[in-house]
């Protein structure tokens, strides 16, 4: 699927689909947008739910690449996972991830298939953080219980409820500042619970 001409298919059929939905695509209206004909689609793609698997699969790469480059190095491991949080949610939040979402959302019932390929613990967002987290585990800023629970319930304040709300028509993250103010909250949230316990130094009483 790396191919000029498959990226380009995938790229029109992605427009199609998420401003028309998956019913009201045809395959005849994506090799006319994109200049290619029905053959050239039929002979990568078998039916349409391939098409439209295969285009999830594309958004997912595209996102796999963003996300690669808002990667940051910091200081610290916490520090580095810290950033890449906050950069994560703002991506989240971005017009063309929602509706990426609600375009997969609407079909799930129609293509079972989409369930799978949207599970948490196989996108690259979760793998990401997930190694940051173990890093951050590593160095003891993190406590050592099971790093893909941590993963799980990081993502889940950071990007989860984020994208719910946004999907539901919420304006809660409709600016940096809203979203600059919900991280901090959601950090020190995140801290209090998986942080490790600073030690209490002990002070020797005089004999």
């Amino acid at each position: 699927m790396s191919d000029g001409i498959s990226d380009r298919i995938l790229n029109t059929a992605l427009g199609l689909f998420t401003t028309q939905g998956f019913t009201a695509t045809s395959m005849e209206q994506v090799a006319l947008a994109c200049g290619s004909g029905k053959h050239t689609i039929y002979r990568r793609f078998e039916s349409k739910t391939d098409l439209f698997l295969a285009v999830m699969e594309f958004q997912k790469r595209k996102f796999f690449d963003l996300l690669v480059r808002i990667e940051c190095k910091k200081e610290s491991p916490l520090e580095t996972l810290k950033e890449s949080c906050r950069r994560l949610l703002e991506l989240i939040v971005s017009d063309e991830i929602v509706d990426f979402y609600r375009m997969t959302i609407s079909e799930a019932e129609h293509i079972p298939k989409i369930a799978s390929n949207l599970q948490c613990e196989e996108s690259p967002s979760f793998l990401r953080i997930l190694d940051l987290v173990i890093s951050a585990q590593g160095s003891k800023d993190l406590n050592r219980m099971d790093p893909k629970f941590v993963t799980a319930q990081l993502l889940q304040v950071m990007t989860g409820y984020p994208l719910n709300e946004v999907l539901l028509g919420s304006k809660e993250f409709s600016s940096h500042s809203k979203r600059s103010k919900y991280f901090e909250k959601a950090w020190i949230l995140f801290i209090k619970g998986a942080g490790e316990p600073k030690k209490k130094k002990v002070r020797k009483r005089p004999i």
